[in-house]
């Protein structure tokens, strides 16, 4: 299981982790309020100030703390690369990380330039040296492991994220950078998107959906060659943006026929599964597989018939597709880390693992969630509707926080009571 070889000396301290996942329902609810008192109208428009920070906050705030925390667990666990005092590191990288969206967003939501400044080097600093902290760490590792490669190439993504991150602001200022500041805003997001969170999602996917589930092991290779294939196909895309927007396209598809291909055998691996009892983390797996699939299909079905709402249909599904497989892992990784921390404490009091975010906690989760692609595209053609997608994704992320803070506070009550 997840914890064959791992001491507690091993492991980074549970409060590392806990501190990025409690944060992803806090940015939820800043998501669904930002959705809520935007401009309806503005919504629609992928380049509209709301629609910038809305996105932000998503793939940054929700997103990028999931798989910043993911890293500072993952490391030891799945690499055996241990981080030097990760609770120091961990501090000030989600500190800065936080404070960094929130300025970012600010800045769009308020029209405020300066606060872009301040924004960008808080990010750029804190995501730069998670680039730098985890590729050197899983560098020196000596059996690279698909897993341990997968890893690597997401780290690399999204240091490629960042530098155009940096470009895009330059261009911002007026600076000339050689590429159209739609084409390096497209490059950025490329990078982030599916260089970084699809990336890092297939790593972990390797190496849990096979043992969390008890499939049969991914073909190798799907394993070895999707995620650097992905990666491959982004860098040698840049240039396209300039010589031919055509062969941008071809780009484009490979990747989508790449994670198509991913989301079809890994819910292929579930289909498989050895003890096939389906709880809420299956479910949400199977969703964000289903949602990954159908964010392909929209985007073949723009590019065949130049119709805008399949790219916005494509681009919402890829959105469901990442926060749905967040879900689902989180309902696993917490469990999981409160009942092995405190188990190698010696508590003995220490509940089983379904008890400690029990099903029924998370079923009303999962009904939500499954409505809230319904209202979300039907709000391209409603935009009124806006408002009630917000008011689901703020119930399902009050309902999120409330099962990480009973899991949290199950871990409080009993870790000083071990025998150790």
């Amino acid at each position: 299981m997840f914890n064959q070889g791992l001491s507690l000396d091993q492991a980074p301290p549970f409060e590392v982790i806990l501190r990025f996942f409690l944060t992803i329902p806090a940015f939820g609810l800043l998501t669904a309020i930002a959705l809520f008192i935007a401009d309806p109208a503005a919504l629609g428009l992928w380049d509209a100030p709301d629609t910038v920070a809305v996105v932000h906050l998503v793939v940054l705030g929700m997103a990028g703390m999931a798989m910043v925390g993911a890293l500072f667990q993952m490391l030891p666990v799945i690499a055996g690369a241990s981080i030097k005092d990760p609770m120091y590191h961990a501090r000030w990288i989600h500190a800065f990380m936080a404070l960094g969206t929130l300025m970012l967003v600010g800045g769009f939501v308020f029209a405020k330039t300066a606060l872009f400044h301040t924004a960008l080097a808080l990010l750029l600093g804190s995501l730069g040296f998670v680039v730098f902290l985890m590729f050197s760490k899983l560098l020196r590792v000596e059996n690279k492991t698909p897993s341990v490669i997968g890893m690597m190439v997401a780290v690399g993504g999204l240091g490629f994220g960042l530098f155009f991150a940096l470009l895009v602001m330059l261009a911002f200022l007026g600076v000339d950078i050689g590429l159209p500041p739609q084409g390096l805003r497209t490059v950025h997001m490329h990078f982030m998107l599916f260089g970084w969170i699809a990336v890092l999602i297939m790593a972990v996917a390797f190496q849990v959906i096979e043992m969390f589930y008890v499939t049969p092991p991914y073909p190798e290779a799907v394993r070895r060659w999707f995620p650097m294939s992905i990666l491959a196909l982004l860098v040698l895309q840049v240039p396209f943006y300039i010589v031919s927007q055509s062969a941008v396209t071809l780009f484009d598809a490979a990747v989508g026929v790449l994670l198509l291909a991913f989301a079809l055998v890994t819910l292929r691996r579930l289909s498989q599964r050895k003890r096939p009892v389906a709880d809420t983390t299956v479910w949400l797996w199977r969703t964000g597989l289903v949602s990954l699939a159908a964010s392909s299909i929209s985007l073949f079905l723009y590019y065949g018939f130049q119709l805008e709402t399949f790219f916005d249909t494509g681009a919402l599904l890829f959105g469901y597709f990442f926060l749905s497989i967040i879900f689902a892992m989180s309902y696993k990784i917490i469990p999981f880390l409160v009942w092995f921390h405190l188990n190698a404490k010696g508590v003995l009091e220490c509940p089983m693992m379904g008890d400690i975010i029990p099903a029924k906690g998370m079923k009303p989760h999962l009904w939500i969630h499954w409505a809230l692609p319904v209202f979300g595209i039907a709000s391209f053609f409603m935009p009124l509707l806006w408002k009630v997608t917000a008011l689901l994704f703020f119930i399902e992320s009050l309902l999120y926080g409330a099962n990480l803070l009973g899991a949290a506070k199950i871990y409080h009550q009993f870790k000083n009571k071990g025998i150790l």
